[in-house]
């Protein structure tokens, strides 16, 4: 649905009636999925908590409550909350006897606690998913157990978390956007996938920002993404090897940097890494390069697969992309992808430079893909 601020009151109506016609309709027992995503904010929440009793009721597997805005307010308004009526009434032999069928929970734009949350992840025994977003009244949380089942964790823009504590052998995915947090991670056997990053004062690295205790689980990660500041500064990395990573992601910040290149001091840990995907913010960059010469060549054997999005053909791209091109003696594909919101003027710069990069030194073999 295209959803714009002089329509979505309309919207809005016509979306809570379409729900309601579709529960009233649904004669089932049970329910294997309710997704709800749509930006509802709290002058709704008779109607949420009325679809949230529904689908409970019926031992519902997959649950998610998505109310993410849909257009760019002037004051966000205040988004729903879970309900405490609600939360006492699960804790009943009842509510916990509909609870029990919960394989995936996701609530974005939610407010709702660690209690509630601890409740879920230790009276859900089928539970494998949990995806928390934007909730200002979470402030700590504990996933805890030998016996949980949890296998996807996601806890990202949740501004106010002070405190979380992992320690979880089924886990094989973690992701956590936010702000520096006391962080501790024990008995992660399987984890396997790691994001972690954060905005102003957030976790990741350069800058001041720590990864924290997760560092100690990097020898296992098989795909790993990081947020990284640049700036004309050198980057400090964690010494530590990588031998089972096969995808690493950075999502760069860049102002005033004078070069990319730190980054491949990271490539070095990871000798099996087989794509490199770099989603880069280029605010602004030094004009004055920093000498390639203090990069020696370093070949990666084992990368395949280059993506760098949010390409816009300035002097720090390309030299990276120069460097990968020459010590990547694996590579078969090249992706150079602007971003779909930058002007047409920027796009054709962006292409331009990408094809000067393939007439001067594209290698045999190596497929380059600009969109």
């Amino acid at each position: 649905m295209n959803v714009t601020e002089d329509t979505m009151e309309e919207d809005r109506n016509w979306y809570i009636y379409w729900v309601n016609e579709v529960l009233s309709s649904h004669r089932a027992l049970y329910i294997d999925e309710f997704r709800i995503n749509f930006d509802l904010d709290v002058s709704y929440e008779s109607y949420i908590t009325n679809w949230i009793y529904s689908a409970i009721s019926r031992k519902v597997k997959r649950f998610e409550l998505s109310f993410h805005p849909a257009v760019s307010w002037q004051t966000l308004p205040e988004i729903y909350t879970f309900p405490q009526v609600v939360y006492e009434s699960l804790k009943t032999d009842i509510g916990l006897a509909h609870v029990k069928s919960l394989r995936s929970l996701i609530f974005d734009s939610v407010n709702i606690t660690g209690e509630m949350l601890e409740f879920f992840i230790y009276n859900c025994p089928y539970l494998d998913q949990l995806d928390v977003a934007c909730s200002h009244n979470l402030l700590g949380l504990k996933v805890v157990g030998s016996e949980l089942k949890l296998k996807y964790l996601d806890i990202v823009f949740c501004n106010n978390l002070e405190e979380l504590e992992l320690s979880c052998p089924s886990l094989l995915s973690f992701k956590y956007f936010g702000p520096i947090i006391k962080f501790t991670i024990t008995n992660v056997p399987q984890l396997q996938d790691v994001s972690i990053g954060g905005g102003v004062g957030g976790h990741g690295l350069g800058n001041g920002r720590v990864l924290g205790p997760i560092v100690n689980y990097f020898r296992q990660l098989k795909n790993l993404e990081l947020f990284v500041e640049l700036n004309e500064e050198s980057i400090q990395f964690p010494k530590c090897e990588l031998p089972a990573l096969r995808h690493l992601t950075f999502q760069i910040c860049a102002r005033r940097c004078s070069s990319f290149l730190d980054l491949t001091c990271m490539l070095k840990s990871c000798p099996f890494l087989q794509k490199l995907t770099l989603k880069m913010q280029v605010s602004q960059y030094s004009y004055e390069v920093r000498s390639r010469h203090q990069f020696p060549k370093h070949f990666h054997q084992h990368l395949k697969e280059v993506d760098m999005i949010g390409f816009s053909g300035n002097p720090v791209e390309l030299e990276l992309a120069r460097y990968l091109l020459e010590n990547a003696t694996a590579l078969e594909q090249l992706l150079l992808e602007p971003w779909v919101f930058e002007s047409e003027a920027t796009i054709e710069v962006a292409r331009e430079e990408a094809r000067k990069l393939e007439e001067a030194i594209l290698p045999p073999g190596v497929k380059l893909y600009i969109h």
